[in-house]
């Protein structure tokens, strides 16, 4: 009787042990979903923020800026002086328009690059306005590159350009 009672305790341990390692593995699982989730719920609201940060007024104004005005002010010799000896963020934003723009390229394509929004949404609205901003910069982009002796400057807007060229490339 009590190689009975042993065998029916070790069979019993046995079958909660199995249930232990199932809850265990079941709690992770539940754990790594609850985390994926909480990303994909971060990167949604950050992508948000950055498709309102492209329709603001003042990112709409310096886009038109740099459409039908700076190609004129590229020729004024003060103009080229200021941003050959400015770091980006001692000019005037209300002068240089141009760098409202490259500073809010620059910012999203730090949140692509890193991966903390969600890059093919975001890039599906905004990738013709990317595209066309950075081929409209690129003169000043060169200047400031090449007066700074950086040629990292604005790189992550340069990223978020050649992204967006990818995008546009492809048959989706």
């Amino acid at each position: 009787m009590r190689r009975i009672d042993k065998m029916q305790w070790n069979t019993v341990s046995a079958i909660a042990s199995s249930i232990s390692t199932i809850s265990i593995i079941a709690g992770g699982a539940i754990a790594i979903y609850q985390i994926r989730e909480s990303r994909r719920a971060a990167q949604f609201d950050a992508t948000q923020r950055m498709v309102g940060l492209v329709l603001e007024r003042e990112f709409n104004e310096a886009l038109r800026f740099i459409m039908d005005v700076l190609p004129s002010r590229m020729t004024e010799e003060q103009y080229v002086a200021e941003l050959q000896s400015s770091r980006g963020w001692d000019v005037d934003p209300s002068v240089h328009k141009e760098l409202i723009i490259l500073a809010r390229l620059e910012e999203i394509g730090i949140y692509l690059r890193y991966r903390l929004l969600f890059g093919e949404a975001l890039l599906d609205f905004t990738a013709e306005l990317i595209l066309q901003s950075w081929e409209h910069l690129q003169d000043v982009v060169e200047l400031m590159r090449t007066s700074h002796r950086n040629p990292h400057v604005w790189s992550n807007a340069e990223y978020l350009y050649q992204r967006a060229r990818a995008v546009r490339r492809s048959p989706n």
